[in-house]
């Protein structure tokens, strides 16, 4: 078979097998409650890594690890992450659990992985068609690098911490409607 031939079949193929996958979309709808497909979740992790420009990657934190600084961390992150991410990075809160894609488990390797740059640039900058917001214009340079200092300390917290950031989330203000 003529190569032109095989390389029209294999083009057939991806074009019905997206046109397939698109109508199975449709069919069981756009739900936030839905767990990812496999294919979402390879689109979305890839979309992530090459959204993150490369400069970015090879930059460490300017922040000195001491206990004072994680500590500013973990009171920013206390008031203004744990929402969606919980006190303890897992994302299990009621905000994390409706959003989609779901916050990623910040204690897990995926994010302990990633260099002090890819995450500050993630803080600053937020990612697109995700929960995650930009907070650059919020938060000070020196904030968000406390904070990926704060993530990197998620998988050794203890519990005296996190019973103290239950004192320091952000209180939800009351509705006069709610009344």
């Amino acid at each position: 078979m003529k190569p032109w031939k095989v390389v029209s079949l294999i083009l057939l193929a991806f074009a019905v097998a997206a046109v397939a996958y698109g109508v199975t979309l449709v069919r069981r709808g756009f739900s936030a409650l839905a767990t990812p497909s496999a294919v979402e979740q390879f689109a979305a992790t890839t979309a992530r890594k090459i959204a993150v420009p490369s400069g970015y990657r090879q930059l460490r934190n300017p922040i000195t690890p001491s206990t004072e600084n994680i500590r500013r961390g973990m009171a920013h992150f206390a008031d203004h992450c744990a929402t969606c991410h919980s006190n303890d990075g897992g994302g299990q809160t009621i905000y994390g659990k409706g959003l989609y894609p779901k916050p990623p488990d910040l204690r897990a390797a995926g994010t302990q992985n990633k260099s002090d740059g890819e995450l500050y640039y993630t803080i600053a900058n937020g990612v697109r068609l995700s929960g995650m917001p930009a907070f650059s214009e919020i938060h000070t340079t020196e904030k968000a690098w406390r904070l990926v200092l704060f993530i990197r300390h998620l998988p050794q917290i203890t519990p005296e911490e996190l019973a103290e950031m239950k004192g320091l989330n952000r209180k939800p203000q009351a509705n006069p409607k709610d009344f």
